[in-house]
C-alpha cells in the first residue's frame, strides 16, 4: 500500500470544503430561509431548525467562515493522512 502525502490530502480536503462552504451559501441565496429550514429539516430527521437558521450573513462573516473551514477542515485532513501513514507500518 501507499502512503499519503499529508501535505496533498489535508489541501484536497481544505479545498473541498470550500466547495461544501460556498455552496451551502449559493443555496442559502437561491431558495431563501423558509428553503433551508426545509433541507436542514429533511437532512436531519426529528430536528426543528426554524429557530436557529440566520440567512442574513455579512459577507466578511462568510470569508472568515470560508478561511475557518479550510484550515479546520485541512488540519483534520492532516491528521487522517498521518494517522494512515502511522498504520501501514
Amino acid at each position: 500500500m501507499n502512503k499519503l502525502n499529508a501535505n496533498k490530502f489535508s489541501l484536497a480536503i481544505g479545498i473541498s470544503s470550500i466547495a461544501i462552504y460556498v455552496s451551502c451559501v449559493i443555496l442559502m441565496s437561491i431558495v431563501g430561509e423558509a428553503g433551508v429550514i426545509r433541507v436542514s429539516n429533511l437532512l436531519f430527521h426529528g430536528m426543528e431548525f426554524s429557530n436557529i437558521i440566520r440567512t442574513d450573513i455579512p459577507f466578511t462573516d462568510n470569508l472568515i467562515g470560508i478561511v475557518a473551514s479550510f484550515v479546520v477542515w485541512g488540519g483534520i485532513g492532516y491528521i487522517i493522512a498521518s494517522v494512515y501513514n502511522k498504520l501501514l507500518k
